[in-house]
């Protein structure tokens, strides 16, 4: 019997995105929840934690933020550069310490769309971003849900307990359904 590693996330997920697996992806739906929620930009900064194609940067960047997007998986990483030239898309694991390189000591606006339910270590990933947050800034969820009523829980779905996490400890959380995958803000 031999003995494999387990792939780190960054192999894991670069597996994917070099074998064409595609996501759920960002729409004018989810767009208008998070423009509601976050307001225009005014060149204040944002960060984009597990980018992907960067899609959801860009529109970031479109309603006026300084706009820094992260990945740990290289082809994503150089998708969204390919696909949104003038966005500053870096490789980096969100989960460790990486994210001392970052350009701003703080941000007004983090988003984390399709990424949280896959982190390892949840409460210490909160506790990073918690501690990037400007005062009064907002952390941006987009994730899928699980329903009860839609029978088993699936893999990429966020159960209660992971549901319960997230969203404790902030002082007021808002959330909108978009069919299953829903848009959480969360703020200090």
């Amino acid at each position: 019997m031999t003995e494999t590693t387990p792939p780190t996330a960054a192999e894991y997920w670069d597996a994917h995105w070099r074998a064409g697996r595609r996501y759920r992806p960002f729409d004018e739906r989810e767009a208008d929840v998070l423009r509601r929620q976050a307001g225009p930009g005014a060149g204040r900064p944002a960060l984009d934690l597990g980018c992907g194609e960067g899609d959801l940067a860009a529109h970031l960047l479109d309603l006026g933020y300084a706009v820094t997007a992260v990945d740990w998986a290289p082809t994503a990483v150089a998708a969204a550069r390919r696909r949104h030239p003038g966005l500053d898309v870096r490789r980096m694991d969100v989960t460790g310490d990486e994210v001392t390189a970052l350009p701003h000591p703080a941000y007004a606006l983090i988003t984390c769309r399709l990424l949280f339910r896959w982190i390892p270590d949840k409460p210490a990933f909160l506790a990073r971003v918690r501690a990037l947050l400007a005062p009064g800034g907002l952390f941006w969820v987009g994730t899928p849900v699980h329903d009860p009523a839609r029978g088993e829980r699936r893999d990429w779905e966020l159960g209660p307990a992971e549901t319960e996490l997230l969203t404790a400890d902030w002082s007021r959380v808002d959330q909108e359904d978009l069919d299953g995958y829903r848009c959480f803000a969360l703020r200090p």
